[in-house]
């Protein structure tokens, strides 16, 4: 079928890891992580308390996509 578009493949998938699902959405690797930090850089040069705020969830809360769930 020509017509047919190929659905495209969740990156998740590719490298077994889950997307982070929280409301504040985490990084997930080393590019979201710097843009996560350039943000608060900025918030913080630019005195933006509502970036700062943002980019710390961003950055230290806790993420269940981070870490596997272990079995006790």
């Amino acid at each position: 079928m020509a017509d047919t578009e190929a659905i495209p493949q969740n990156p998740a998938e590719e490298t077994g890891k889950r997307p982070c699902a929280c409301v504040i959405a985490h990084p997930q690797d080393e590019a979201e992580q710097a843009r996560a930090q350039a943000a608060l850089d900025n918030g913080l040069a630019t005195n933006d308390a509502h970036g700062v705020l943002v980019a710390c969830m961003q950055l230290l809360q806790p993420c269940p996509a981070r870490y596997e769930v272990v079995a006790r």
